[in-house]
């Protein structure tokens, strides 16, 4: 079966609940990411939450990007 959507596989397919813990919601350089809490007390961003589409173009804010809670706030 092919499906034609702009939705992502995980969208359509959701992984199990137990892939998502260990993820938060932080601040950083005042915007919003979903971030994965690394064993070292890094993090490792998921997903920038915005509306600006300028935010996207950031580096800092590329999935897999690592940061410290002392960029976090």
């Amino acid at each position: 079966m092919i499906l034609y959507t702009p939705l992502s596989q995980e969208d359509i397919f959701p992984e199990d609940q137990k892939s998502y813990l260990g993820q938060e919601i932080v601040q950083v350089d005042g915007k919003a990411v979903c971030a994965k809490k690394r064993e070292d007390g890094s993090y490792e961003v998921i997903q920038l939450l915005s509306t600006n589409p300028n935010d996207f173009l950031v580096q800092n804010f590329q999935p897999g990007s690592i940061f410290t809670t002392n960029d976090a706030r």
